[in-house]
């Protein structure tokens, strides 16, 4: 799992670098002064984006993971016992429907 969050910073850190030199030659800028407080700032917050984005996104997948997991553990005594009834695919797909629009 290290090496995967390894993976992830530096592919993270190649598109923001991506992006901002994007934006210079879209923006037509020819220099960028770093000792600028304004430049700095900007650089920071947007080196924080693709962070703050994942983060949000993990977050979203977690609470909509758990909803699942509470209506398959909600299943699962009638789908294993005596009764044998059969799972309700319909209200997991619900449950992923409505975490997506939510969450998203």
């Amino acid at each position: 799992a290290a090496i995967g969050k390894g993976f992830a910073i530096g592919s993270a850190a190649l598109v923001s670098l991506a992006l901002f030199g994007a934006f210079t030659v879209r923006a037509r800028i020819g220099r960028v002064d770093l000792l600028d407080p304004w430049v700095f700032t900007g650089l920071l917050f947007g080196a924080m984006m693709p962070y703050a984005f994942a983060a949000m996104t993990m977050k979203s997948v977690g609470k909509a993971a758990n909803d699942m997991v509470k209506e398959c553990l909600l299943q699962f005594p009638g789908i294993m016992g005596p009764e044998h009834v059969a799972p309700d695919y319909d209200r997991c797909i619900r449950i992923s429907t409505e975490a997506s629009l939510r969450e998203m």
